[in-house]
C-alpha cells in the first residue's frame, strides 16, 4: 500500500511537468512501442518488451572529466543525465542538477570547475543489465524516494558496458500500461470465472435433474433393472427386481444373478455376459430359467446392454412364466380347434364309409350260409371296433362332453390306457392294471374322467423318464362307498415342501418345454366337479401315488346294452303295404344301403336324393311317412333343410330323423339338440335303424303305397 501511494504521488509530479517534457514523453512512448505501434491490430504484452527499446540515449562521460567540461556538455546536449564510465565500464550517473549545484554557488565555479565528473554523480544510481526482468526493475525504479524518482535508469550489458539510459517517464508509462493489462486480465479472469461458475451451476443443475430422472426411471421401472459385473454379480438394482426374485428384507445384500440361473443354462448366461465386454453388441435378449427357492423355477426374459463408461452390464428382467404359459395355452387351444376340425372331418368320412360296410354285411347275413354268417360276424365286429376308436378320438378332441352317467371305472381306465398305448410303449414302462371282478360304478362325466386318468398317467410317465426300470400301477377298487383309482409310479418323487403346491395352477418342477403346471390343477378341478377328491403321497426318489376317489353309484353296476339279434324276414313293424320315405344323403354308397335297408327291413318305398334342394321339391309334391336326412351336406345342411321343410310342410316336423357321421361345429350340435329330432349316429346297424324309424312309421297312417 505504501508503494502504491508513493507511486501515484510521483505520477502527479510527472503530470505537472507534462508540458515541459512533452517532446521527451512522445519520444519515450515511441521508443516503448517501437515498431509494434505500426503493426496494429496486434498488441504486444508489456512484459514481452525488450529493455533496449526503452533506452532514451546512450551518451556517456569519462568519470574523471572536469566539471567545467561536463557543464558545457549538459548545455549543448540538453540532457539531464550522463552515464559515467571508466575503461568502458559504467561507474555511475552524472546529474545536471548536481553539476549546477556544485558550480552555481558563490565561489563554486572557482572551487569545483576542475573537479572530476564523478563528484557530481547521484548518490544511489540504478544500474540494470539487459537480462534483468522488467517487473523487478519497475518496482525499484518507481519505488525510489521523491528526490531520486526522476533519475534515469542505467542499462548495461553483461560486461557492464553502457547500453543506454532509460528515462523514468518511459518506465512510468510502461508501468501504467502494465497495470492496465493487469486490470484487463483481472476483468477477463473475473468474466471467465463468472462464466465458468454459470456453466458449473448449469452443469450441476443438469446433473441433479439427470440424477433425479435416473432415480425415477430406475426405481419406478415396471421391470427389474440391475447393473451387473462380468461375473453376473448384482452391483445395484431397483425395488422391482427384489419383488420379481422374491427376496426378503434380509436378502437385499449383494448377490449374483448367475448363481440363480438354472444349472444347465449357466454356461450360456455367463457367455452372454462375456460377449458384451469383447464386442459391445447391440441390446441382447434371451430367456433363462431362475431357481428361486420356495417360488420354484421361473422363466425370465433378459435384455442386456454394455455400459462402456462404467464397464457394467445393464440387465432389464421380466418374469415371463405366466405369459409363456398363457401363450402355450392359446397355442394348445388353436391346436385343439384344429384337432376338433380335423378329427370331426375324419370321423364323418370314416363313419360314412363304415356305415354301408356294416349295413350291407348285415343284409348279406340274412341270405348267407352258416359259414358266410360267421364271416359277416367278423366284418361287423371289426367295423364296430373301428367305430369305437373313432368315438374315442372324438372324446379326445372334445373331452368335456357334458352330462354325467353311470360309468364302469375299470372299463374307462382300460379305454384311457388304450389311447396312451403309443406313449407307454415309447416310455418302455412296465404297466400293471388291477381291478375287481365286479364293476366299480360311479356317476360321472366319462369324457372328463378319461381326461383325468390320462393326465395322471402322462404325469407318471414324465416322473419315470430317467429310471432304468420304470413301473406304473393302475389299481381300481371300492372302499367305504367310494370308487378309488390309484396311479402309482417309481419315479423321482416329490419333495415334501412341494406336496402342498402341486395342484396350484402353473406350478411345475419341469422345464417350460415339458409342462405348464396345468395338468394336475385341471384334474383337481374336474374331480371336484364330480364330487370326488384326489390325494397324493410321495417321498423324494421313491415315486408317487395319486389316489382319485369318486362316490359310488346307487346301483354299483353297469347294465350292458342288449345286443339285438340279426333281423329276420318277419321282423319289423308295419310291413306291406309299405310306406313312402324321403331319403336325403350325399354319399352314394350310404344312400344305396339305406334304400335297401328300408326296403328289405321295413318294407318301405324310398325316394332317395343327393341334396336338400331336390328334397324340398319332392316334399312339395308328395306326402311321406318319414324323412331321413344327413346333417352335413354340401350346400344346404340338414338343420337348415329341416327348418325350411317345416315351413313348407309343418306336418313333417314329427316325421323326421337325422343321420350323421359327426355333427361338426358346436352350433350344429346345439341346433340339433333344440329340434328334438331323433339322431342316428353312423355307423349304425339295421336293428338300430328299425328301432328309431319303426315307431315313426307306425304312428303315421300316411304315405301308404297304392296297389
Amino acid at each position: 500500500m505504501e508503494f502504491l501511494n508513493r507511486y501515484w504521488f510521483q505520477m502527479i509530479l510527472l503530470a505537472q511537468n507534462a508540458h515541459a517534457q512533452s517532446g521527451f514523453l512522445l519520444a519515450a512512448d515511441s521508443d516503448v512501442r517501437g515498431e509494434s505501434s505500426r503493426c496494429e491490430p496486434e498488441v504486444l504484452s508489456v512484459e514481452r518488451i525488450a529493455l533496449e527499446s526503452l533506452v532514451h540515449h546512450c551518451e556517456s562521460l569519462p568519470h574523471d572529466l572536469p566539471l567545467e567540461e561536463v557543464h558545457c556538455l549538459f548545455r549543448e546536449r540538453a540532457m539531464d543525465f550522463f552515464a559515467l564510465v571508466r575503461e568502458g565500464r559504467v561507474t555511475g550517473l552524472c546529474s545536471r542538477t548536481r553539476v549546477g549545484f556544485l558550480l552555481g554557488s558563490r565561489f563554486g565555479f572557482a572551487l569545483n570547475s576542475r573537479s572530476p565528473a564523478h563528484t557530481a554523480q547521484v548518490a544511489h544510481p540504478l544500474v540494470f543489465t539487459i537480462q534483468t526482468p522488467l517487473r523487478p526493475m519497475l518496482d525499484q525504479a518507481l519505488g525510489r524516494p521523491t528526490e531520486e524518482f526522476h533519475e534515469d535508469v542505467v542499462l548495461v550489458d553483461v560486461a557492464h558496458q553502457l547500453v543506454g539510459l532509460i528515462p523514468v517517464q518511459a518506465l512510468a508509462r510502461l508501468q501504467t500500461r502494465l497495470v492496465g493489462e493487469q486490470l484487463t486480465a483481472l476483468r477477463d479472469q473475473h468474466e471467465n470465472a463468472r462464466r465458468q461458475n454459470l456453466e458449473l451451476f448449469q452443469a450441476n443443475q443438469a446433473l441433479r435433474q439427470a440424477q433425479g430422472l435416473y432415480r425415477g426411471l430406475f426405481e419406478s421401472n415396471a421391470v427389474g433393472v440391475a447393473l451387473l459385473d462380468l461375473q453376473g454379480a448384482v452391483q445395484t438394482h431397483n425395488r422391482r427386481l427384489v419383488e420379481l426374485l422374491g427376496r426378503g428384507p434380509a436378502e437385499t445384500g449383494s448377490f449374483s444373478l448367475a448363481d440363480l440361473v438354472a444349472e444347465r443354462e449357466q454356461t450360456a448366461f455367463r457367455q452372454m455376459l462375456r460377449n458384451h465386454e469383447r464386442s459391445a453388441p447391440a441390446v441382447g435378449t434371451r430367456e433363462f430359467n431362475l431357481e428361486l427357492g420356495d417360488r420354484g423355477r421361473r422363466l425370465f426374459h433378459f435384455s442386456t446392454d454394455w455400459i462402456r463408461e462404467t464397464g457394467q452390464i445393464c440387465a432389464c428382467i421380466e418374469d415371463r412364466t405366466e405369459q409363456r404359459a398363457v401363450e402355450r395355452h392359446l397355442q394348445r387351444e388353436e391346436k385343439q380347434l384344429l384337432l376338433d376340425t380335423l378329427v370331426g372331418g375324419i370321423a364323418h368320412e370314416l363313419n360314412n364309409k363304415l356305415t354301408p360296410v356294416l349295413g350291407f354285411s348285415q343284409l348279406l347275413e340274412m341270405e348267407a350260409s352258416e359259414r358266410g354268417r360267421a364271416y359277416v360276424g367278423y366284418i361287423c365286429k371289426s367295423v364296430q371296433e373301428a367305430a369305437g376308436i373313432i368315438r374315442q378320438l372324438l372324446q379326445l378332441s372334445k373331452p368335456a362332453s357334458g352330462q354325467p352317467e353311470l360309468v364302469n371305472l375299470a372299463k374307462l381306465v382300460d379305454e384311457a390306457v388304450t389311447m396312451l398305448k403309443f406313449q407307454l410303449r415309447e416310455a418302455r414302462v412296465a404297466l400293471h392294471t388291477l381291478a375287481p371282478p365286479a364293476p366299480v360304478t360311479v356317476f360321472a362325466d366319462p369324457a372328463q374322467l378319461k381326461q383325468i386318468v390320462m393326465n395322471l398317467v402322462i404325469n407318471a410317465l414324465h416322473a419315470t423318464a430317467h429310471r432304468p426300470e420304470p413301473r406304473l400301477r393302475l389299481q381300481v377298487s371300492r372302499r367305504d362307498g367310494w370308487g378309488r383309482l390309484e396311479v402309482a409310479d417309481n419315479g423321482c418323487g416329490i419333495a415334501p415342501e412341494l406336496l402342498e403346491r402341486i395342484f396350484d395352477p402353473f406350478f411345475t418342477t419341469k422345464g417350460p418345454d415339458q409342462g405348464t403346471g396345468l395338468g394336475l390343477s385341471i384334474s383337481y378341478s374336474l374331480i371336484q366337479q364330480q364330487g370326488g377328491k384326489i390325494t397324493v403321497s410321495s417321498q423324494p426318489d421313491e415315486g408317487a401315488c395319486f389316489t382319485v376317489s369318486l362316490p359310488l353309484a346307487a346301483s354299483d353296476a353297469v347294465s350292458p346294452l342288449p345286443v339285438a339279434a340279426p333281423p329276420g324276414p318277419e321282423d319289423g313293424p308295419e310291413r306291406g303295404p309299405g310306406r313312402r320315405v324321403l331319403l336325403v344323403e350325399d354319399e352314394e354308397v350310404v344312400r344305396e344301403f339305406l334304400q335297401e335297408a328300408l326296403r328289405a327291413g321295413l318294407g318301405c318305398r324310398v325316394d332317395a336324393v343327393a341334396d336338400a334342394a331336390e328334397a324340398l321339391r319332392h316334399a312339395a309334391r308328395e306326402t311321406y311317412a318319414l324323412v331321413i336326412s344327413d346333417v352335413r351336406m354340401p350346400g344346404m345342411n340338414g338343420p337348415e333343410f329341416y327348418r325350411r321343410l317345416c315351413e313348407l310342410r309343418p306336418e313333417f316336423a314329427n316325421r323326421f330323423v337325422f343321420i350323421t357321421g359327426h355333427a361338426g361345429e358346436a352350433s350344429l350340435g346345439e341346433l340339433l339338440a333344440r329340434t328334438s329330432v331323433p339322431l342316428l349316429a353312423k355307423p349304425f346297424t339295421v336293428q338300430r335303424l328299425r328301432q328309431v324309424c319303426g315307431p315313426i312309421l307306425a304312428a303315421t297312417g300316411v304315405g301308404v303305397l297304392g296297389p
